[in-house]
């Protein structure tokens, strides 16, 4: 869904849902989906910290889909530009980033009302953040490229859902100075 001028003077943080090996390389869909919107990611953080943005990394404790191991399962894909000084990490255990409170406390902190979410699973984790926003008095955005899932189709449902917003729709934004 696209979205509406809204967002034009907002304070946003970019929130990077479970972009680790466990989840990325445990199916052929999320290998696959990986190298398509990796980039798309990448740019958002690029963008962010270009800005003085902030970036929230959130992890999820536990094991990954599938029960595929794969060594060093916690550590982010490869190719992901890894949290720098300033940027936050933050743990989680449910589907829904927020059903641990250290993450709303994080963007309370650094004073954002809205959200750009990246990440994985687009059907499950990151779409139970999106949803758990509105809880939280949030206003969350996908980052429209920057979602992957099993397969192709579910990124499109999930985009369709919901408000999307583009590194470039992003770059319009009145706090950000690019």
């Amino acid at each position: 869904m696209k979205s509406t001028m809204e967002y034009r003077d907002k304070r946003f943080a970019l929130v990077l849902v479970d972009l680790q090996k466990k989840f990325g390389y445990s199916t052929e869909g999320l290998r696959t989906s990986t190298g398509l919107h990796l980039e798309r990611v990448n740019e958002a953080i690029r963008l962010f910290r270009g800005t003085g943005n902030p970036i929230v990394y959130v992890m999820y404790e536990g094991e990954g889909h599938e029960d595929v191991k794969v060594d060093d399962g916690d550590s982010l894909v490869d190719g992901l530009l890894p949290p720098e000084d300033g940027d936050a990490v933050v743990w989680k255990s449910g589907m829904n980033s927020f059903r641990n409170p250290e993450l709303a406390e994080t963007l309370d902190r650094l004073g954002c009302d809205h959200i750009l979410i990246a990440g994985m699973v687009a059907h499950y984790c990151v779409l139970a953040t999106y949803f758990g926003a509105f809880d939280k008095g949030l206003s969350p955005y996908m980052l429209e490229g920057g979602l992957m899932a099993t397969e192709e189709r579910n990124v499109g449902m999930v985009e369709e859902l919901c408000k999307t917003l583009s590194p470039d729709e992003m770059a319009e934004n009145v706090l950000f100075k690019v």
